[in-house]
C-alpha cells in the first residue's frame, strides 16, 4: 500500500510539472514599449523603444538590457543597422550596439519604418502625422505629398515586395482609418473595413501580410489590407513587429507583457 501511494505521488508530481511547463508565465518587459523591431539576423534580436529608454533582447524577448544613454519613440532596421527616432533626435548603430550615437535633425520624428530589402529608405511621421522620407539612412528628411492622407496619424509600416515596383506604405490614423499607398507614399486610399489601427507591422518575407493593433485586439490581413480578421482579443497593445526574414515570427507588446506568434500572427502566447 505504501509503495502504491509513492507511485501515485510520483505520477501526480510529473503531471503537475508538465502542466506547469505548458502554462508558461507571461514574459515581462522592462517598460511599456512604443515600438518594437526584430533584427534581420536570425538570432532573436529585438529592440524596444520606450520613450526615455531603449532596450535590446538577444534571446527572443526572454531577457532585456538597456541601451546606454539612448532614448527613442520609434525603431526600425535596415539591412545592417538599427535606426532610432525620438523627437528631433535620430540614432543609427549596429544590431548589437550597447550605445547609439544620436544626432539632431531639423524635423521632429515620432515613428519610423523601412521597406527593408536592399534599400536605405526610411519613412517617418512627425508629431502632426505628416509623412516624411529619408533616403540616406535617417539623414535629411523631406516631406512627402501623401495626397489623401488625413492629419493626426500615429503609426506606419512599409514593405518592398518586388524590387522593380514601388514601396507599399501603410499609415494608421486611429479612428480616421487605415490608409495604403502603392506609389512610395505620393498618394493614399483608405482601406475599407480595416480596424482603427494604432500600430502596424509588415514583413518582406510575405509582403501581403499586415498586422494591426486596435483598441479591441490584434487584426491580421493576408491580402495587403483588402480584408482583416481579429486574431486576438488582447487590449492595450502598443507595438507590433514581424520578423523581416521569417513571416512566421511576430511579437506584440501589451503594457509590460510580451506576446509572440510562431504562425504568422494567427495565434499568440508568451515566448516559449
Amino acid at each position: 500500500m505504501v509503495e502504491r501511494k509513492s507511485v501515485l505521488v510520483a505520477i501526480l508530481a510529473v503531471l503537475t510539472s508538465a502542466c506547469g511547463q505548458a502554462r508558461e508565465a507571461p514574459v515581462a518587459m522592462p517598460a511599456r514599449a512604443t515600438a518594437l523591431a526584430i533584427a534581420p539576423d536570425y538570432a532573436g534580436t529585438i529592440w524596444a523603444a520606450a520613450g526615455s529608454h531603449v532596450y535590446r533582447s538577444h534571446d527572443g524577448g526572454h531577457t532585456w538590457r538597456g541601451v546606454a544613454h539612448t532614448a527613442g519613440i520609434g525603431v526600425a532596421f535596415l539591412e545592417k543597422q538599427v535606426v532610432l527616432v525620438g523627437g528631433g533626435n535620430v540614432g543609427v548603430a549596429g544590431f548589437g550596439a550597447a550605445r547609439v550615437a544620436e544626432r539632431r535633425e531639423a524635423r521632429s520624428i515620432v515613428a519610423v519604418t523601412t521597406p527593408y530589402y536592399r534599400t536605405n529608405r526610411l519613412y517617418g511621421l512627425d508629431p502632426a502625422g505628416r509623412l516624411l522620407l529619408s533616403v540616406r539612412q535617417g539623414r535629411r528628411w523631406a516631406a512627402l505629398r501623401a495626397a489623401g492622407l488625413p492629419a493626426g496619424c500615429g503609426a506606419l509600416a512599409a514593405v518592398r515586395g518586388d524590387p522593380l515596383r514601388p514601396d507599399v506604405v501603410y499609415v494608421a490614423c486611429g479612428s480616421r482609418g487605415l490608409w495604403r499607398s502603392s506609389d512610395f507614399g505620393a498618394s493614399f486610399r483608405r482601406l475599407a473595413g480595416a480596424p482603427p489601427a494604432t500600430a502596424l507591422a509588415t514583413t518582406t518575407d510575405a509582403h501581403d501580410r499586415l498586422l494591426a493593433a486596435a483598441p479591441d485586439g490584434l487584426y491580421l490581413s493576408t491580402d495587403a489590407g483588402r480584408s482583416f480578421r481579429r486574431v486576438a482579443r488582447e487590449v492595450g497593445v502598443t507595438a507590433v513587429a514581424f520578423d523581416l526574414r521569417n513571416y512566421l515570427i511576430a511579437y506584440a507588446a501589451m503594457g509590460r507583457t510580451l506576446l509572440r506568434s510562431a504562425d504568422g500572427g494567427v495565434t499568440w502566447a508568451p515566448p516559449g
